[in-house]
């Protein structure tokens, strides 16, 4: 792609569809119009200039090069039906009280990500994303930048209030260019150089990766000699549910559920550590739960002890 003026290269033809310049034919018979003024357009395909279309009378208005090309790169999502989207990377730090300090970094590779469906124009509450695609019964966003990057307010309230999966794909410094469909569709769904995350998809389970190895890697830590003697006992509460014990134990990087193997408490377990995020740890035999549900799991579990035995 050759660097050059900002010249329209992509138009709306007469049932709706974007236009390359390449592909329609040359002056008012392309049938197109501009995207963002309405005005009819010009396919100019001579041997000086590179093949643009141009207003037909003969002012071009501010946003028509960008608009289209816009709308160009939202076609070419919805037809795909489908991205690849960059690396995933979290890292967690986990302190214990006894000084140790372990790092984890949790990781998924770029990957091919095929929707189930892909619409535009859809509202969410107070803002509207580029293209909204659909992973099973998951919503995907994606905003493309081609003058303008997503506003801050807009990029608040997709990753802390929305918390929807969204990816920015970055066109802005690119739409000088001479494009294509072929250069279009490489740097729209291929090069994930140019996208960066808004919210990242399947941040949960990163986030409990990398917390489990930044566990691991403090653990296997030598304890300070200053330390060894005064390490702090972690807190420890004793519950009966249903005449069989569970232990709770709260330790700095999470809440750890212990009990004896017995089919009914752990049926109920189960179901508990569903809603509170809880994972089993096969090595310790036991559940570990996020301190953030910390409230939420002693009061199911207070619930379930005060209940008369079956």
């Amino acid at each position: 792609m050759e660097n050059t003026s900002v010249l329209q290269l992509f138009a709306i033809d007469k049932h709706l569809q974007i236009k390359s310049i390449n592909d329609v034919e040359r002056g008012l018979a392309c049938g197109c119009s501009c995207p963002s003024c309405g005005e009819a357009l010009i396919a100019r395909q001579g041997d000086v200039r590179e093949w643009h279309f141009a207003h037909t009378s003969g002012n071009d208005c501010v946003n028509g090069a960008e608009t289209a090309l816009h709308l160009a790169a939202k076609q070419i999502i919805m037809q795909s039906q489908g991205i690849t989207i960059p690396e995933r990377v979290h890292s967690e730090t986990v302190r214990l009280k006894d000084g140790r300090v372990g790092e984890g970094v949790a990781t998924r590779p770029e990957m091919w990500l095929s929707f189930s469906q892909v619409e535009t124009e859809i509202t969410f509450g107070r803002i509207r994303p580029d293209v909204v695609a659909s992973l099973g019964t998951t919503y995907f966003f994606i905003e493309i930048a081609v003058t303008h990057f997503i506003e801050e307010d807009k990029f608040i309230f997709l990753k802390n209030e929305l918390k929807i999966p969204t990816i920015e794909i970055n066109l802005a410094g690119m739409h000088h260019q001479s494009w294509t469909w072929d250069s279009l569709e490489e740097a729209v769904l291929m090069n994930v150089a140019q996208k960066e995350w808004i919210k990242i998809l399947d941040d949960t389970s990163l986030i409990l990766e990398a917390r489990e190895l930044a566990l691991q890697h403090a653990l296997s830590v030598e304890i300070p000699a200053a330390k060894k003697n005064t390490a702090i006992e972690p807190k420890r509460t004793r519950f009966f549910i249903n005449e069989r014990m569970l232990d709770v134990i709260e330790r700095p990087f999470g809440i750890a559920i212990w009990s004896p193997y017995d089919p009914y408490l752990n049926a109920l377990l189960k179901q508990l550590m569903r809603l509170v995020g809880g994972r089993w740890q096969p090595q310790f035999k036991n559940w570990l739960v996020p301190l953030e549900a910390k409230d939420f799991l002693y009061e199911a579990i207070t619930e379930m002890a005060n209940k008369p035995p079956k």
